[in-house]
Formats: C-alpha cells, structure tokens, sequence
C-alpha cells in the first residue's frame, strides 16, 4: 500500500481554480454565488480526512469532481433549510461526477483556451464581465459603449465560438 500523505496545500494550490470553477458553476444555478468557496474547502477537507489510498490517475480530475459533489451537497441541503424540496432544476446535470467526467470536462477546458485567447478584447470583456462573472448586462453595454442588445449578440457569438471549440478541438 502506498503512503497517503500528501501535500494538500500544493495540490491546492495547483487546481484551486478549476475546483472554484466547477463550484461557482453548480452553485450559481441556486443564487448561492457566495457558496463556492465553501464547498471547495469542503472537499479539501474530506479528501484530508480520507485521502485515497493509492494516488489517482489525474490529481485535476479527482479534486473536480469532489468539489462539484460538495457543492451539489450544499445546493441540496440550502434547499431543504429553506424548506424547498430540491429539483434538478437547480443545478444543471447534476449527477456526481466521477473521475472520468472530471477528466472529459477537463480536456474540453484545454480545447477551448485557444479559442478564448483568439476572442477580440470586445468579446474577451463580454466573456469576463457579462458570461463569467455574471455582471448585468446593462452594466457590461455602458462600460463598452454599447448597446445592451449588442452585449446579447456579442455573448451569444462567444458562446458558440467555444461551444465549437469545444465539441471539435479547434
């Protein structure tokens, strides 16, 4: 059996950012912004309380995909907190993930990062601003001096850039 201690604050410190994203991502879709931070330190902390016996096969992956189930698991208990009995709707797919997902979700990340850096700063700003950050688009139209139709039409031309870039490598 192989030694299961391992340096949490590096592997931390490593994929920190893709365990936030994942986490932001689950529990947006319950106006819980605020949470994602929360359930990744959830997952820190049960993978240090029972960290795998052998180290798996993507470190990336298995972080992921722990953070996206603490989050699911936040979505699911605020939910029975307020009284409301938990839908799908909440989170989209919200299957626990397992390492493989993690992994495919990875890998379609690494495609998109090209066409990302290809994006024109207006359509960088709309990506940041208006998609990620969730920023009302009212907000985002004013900085850019445009109009709040454009920032649609601008966000909408993004998305399908990496939507491709995604399904098709490029």
């Amino acid at each position: 059996m192989a030694d299961p201690s391992y340096d949490w604050a590096a592997l931390y410190q490593k994929h920190r950012d893709a365990m936030y994203g994942v986490a932001y991502e689950v529990v947006r879709g319950s106006g819980r912004w605020d949470l994602a931070a929360d359930a990744v330190q959830e997952a820190m902390l049960s993978l240090m309380k029972a960290p795998p016996a052998e180290p798996p096969r993507n470190w990336e992956a298995l972080l992921v995909a722990t953070s996206k189930r603490r989050a699911l698991d936040i979505v699911r208990s605020a939910a029975v907190v307020r009284s409301v009995e938990y839908s799908e709707e909440y989170v989209p797919g919200v299957a626990a993930p397992d390492e493989d997902d993690a992994a495919e979700w990875l890998e379609k990340m690494a495609r998109v990062r090209p066409a990302v850096a290809l994006l024109d700063p207006q359509e960088q700003q709309v990506l940041a601003h208006y998609i990620v950050l969730d920023r009302p688009r009212d907000e985002v139209a004013a900085e850019l001096g445009v109009s709040a139709g454009r920032i649609s039409q601008i966000s909408t031309k993004v998305l399908s850039k990496i939507k491709a870039a995604a399904e098709e490598g490029g």
